[in-house]
């Protein structure tokens, strides 16, 4: 069978494919479970153009595969899933990818004839054979017909050796495209996956959920074949928290090291987890980890708490001088509160400059679908465009005018991208994580400073409830007056608050679902 996966583009993300290009691993992992038994393409529309022309060069598919990988991209899949129909009217079309997989909502209107939730190469592997049969198809864990989607049975809790179950990636799809693949600094990039799942409880974050908590890995000989078979140098390790096992990670180093596999890696890291075992960073340093991504969040141990992070602030300072000691360059993220006021951004711009971090980044919080805070918080959103969740809008009101509080995310990024020689930056290097050879990153802080622009207000919230004339919603309920921040050490404090914790409206209904 035919078998043609594609990637969706969404033009309008503040967070460009100019900015950050990744491979589309998730298509290469069931292109790996599809082959050799079916004739499989992968058509990125981010790179190989619109799919008008793929019909135009290729014989016409027999199934196509539409990923939506995250709620941002629901509009550009469900277009290009009506595009799909458009040019082969009776060719079966299947949804997949991390939206499917935690949520329904905003799934109405694509032109599917399936859907797929989870890992997706088993049943896609059993949807292409039973259609090649000619017999209809049954739901099944992780699918289902497209017009019962609400009803799709997940797989439940995977089983431990469910990673080393996969097949490999197909890489070979995309060798026109490689060296385009990008990641911040890191071009061209590769990514590799090594662990699965967390069992942290975040509530900010779906992927503990996803595996009920469980923590799944690769058996160490599959990642030294996986590894291997990457030609790219700069490796993307998009573990949801890699050194949860750090025995296990020891033991990873020292068969890359003896392989004689030399890649420079960039990988997320929580600072407990680093500052828990620093020989096992000590190695990974000696083997080629150059950067890590730590989800700081915050320094203040209120915010911190409202997460459920399970960190404290200290441990991000001590974290930061163990990479930093090492030769590894630390990427941290902070979140910004809707109930931010000028004096807390401020705060911030101070706090990453005393904290020496290489590659700031910066996020809105944002409860996205499939986690607790979404399920706790959705009646309280001021929109449900899906667009929004990108973690740059808020969906919540906010203590400033809407239009100023974008300004001020937009004078983060700004200031911290013009910081001269920051951490272990060297003339040259990038000051923060947002990085492009041209424009792009100009057009993300235009882009992030018209933010007040592009959030629509969802039915029950009107004009009304506004100011006259007002174009902000910042008249909208926010948290109550602000509680005295304890007392801090140094010239920036640890603990860097203005505010109590601020709790976002919690509904005590069922998350309402839109379309």
């Amino acid at each position: 069978m035919r078998v043609l996966l594609v990637w969706p583009r969404n033009q309008r993300a503040v967070l460009s494919d100019q900015l950050s290009c990744c491979e589309p691993l998730p298509l290469e992992y069931l292109a790996g479970a599809l082959r050799p038994d079916h004739d499989v393409r992968i058509h990125d529309l981010r790179l190989d153009g619109p799919l008008e022309a793929a019909a135009a060069r290729h014989e016409a598919p027999q199934l196509i595969g539409v990923a939506v990988p995250y709620t941002t991209n629901v509009r550009v899949a469900r277009e290009a899933t009506r595009e799909a129909k458009r040019l082969w009217p009776n060719v079966p079309v299947v949804i997949g990818g991390h939206h499917p997989t935690v949520t329904s909502s905003w799934l109405d209107g694509f032109a599917a004839d399936y859907v797929i939730a989870g890992e997706g190469g088993t049943p896609l592997r059993h949807l292409a054979a039973e259609l090649e049969r000619g017999g209809s198809v049954a739901p099944t864990p992780g699918l289902a017909p497209y017009d019962i989607r609400d009803g799709l049975a997940r797989g439940g809790t995977p089983a431990a050796s469910s990673l080393n179950d996969l097949p490999l990636p197909d890489r070979s799809l995309l060798a026109h495209n490689r060296d385009k693949y990008f990641h911040s600094i890191y071009k061209p990039v590769a990514l590799a996956r090594l662990s699965a799942g967390c069992p942290y409880t975040c509530n900010f974050c779906s992927l503990w959920r996803m595996t009920n908590r469980r923590y799944l890995v690769k058996d160490v000989d599959r990642v030294l074949t996986e590894l291997t078979d990457i030609e790219q140098r700069n490796v993307y390790l998009v573990d949801d928290e890699a050194f949860i096992q750090p025995g296990r990670m020891l033991e990873l180093a020292g068969a890359i090291a003896d392989a004689g596999i030399d890649k420079r890696y960039h990988m997320y890291v929580r600072t407990d987890t680093a500052l828990r075992r620093p020989d096992v960073i000590t190695k990974w340093a000696e083997i080629g980890l150059d950067s890590v991504l730590v989800g700081a969040e915050s320094m203040t141990s209120d915010e911190l708490s409202g997460y459920h992070k399970g960190t404290a602030p200290q441990q991000t300072i001590d974290a930061i001088n163990l990479f930093h000691s090492l030769g590894v360059r630390v990427r941290a993220n902070f979140i910004a509160q809707p109930a931010w006021d000028d004096a807390d951004f401020d705060q911030l711009v101070r706090t990453i400059e005393h904290l020496q971090v290489d590659m700031p980044s910066f996020s809105v919080l944002t409860p996205l679908p499939g986690t607790d805070l979404y399920d706790e918080t959705s009646a309280g959103f001021i929109s449900d465009e899906p667009d929004l969740f990108d973690c740059y809008h808020t969906l919540f009101p906010t203590r400033l005018p809407l239009e100023k509080f974008y300004g001020r995310m937009a004078d983060l990024l700004q200031a911290a991208s013009s910081r001269p020689n920051i951490g272990l930056n060297h003339d040259g290097d990038a000051a923060i994580f947002y990085h492009s050879d041209g424009d792009a990153f100009g057009q993300m802080v235009a882009t992030v400073r018209r933010g007040h622009l592009d959030t629509p207000l969802k039915p029950g919230i009107t004009t009304a409830q506004l100011p006259a004339g007002a174009t902000a919603l910042a008249e909208l309920p926010v948290p109550a007056a602000p509680k005295p921040a304890p007392a801090g050490v140094g010239p920036v404090p640890v603990e860097i608050s203005r505010h109590a914790p601020w709790q976002p409206p919690v509904s005590h209904e069922p998350a309402r679902r839109s379309s």
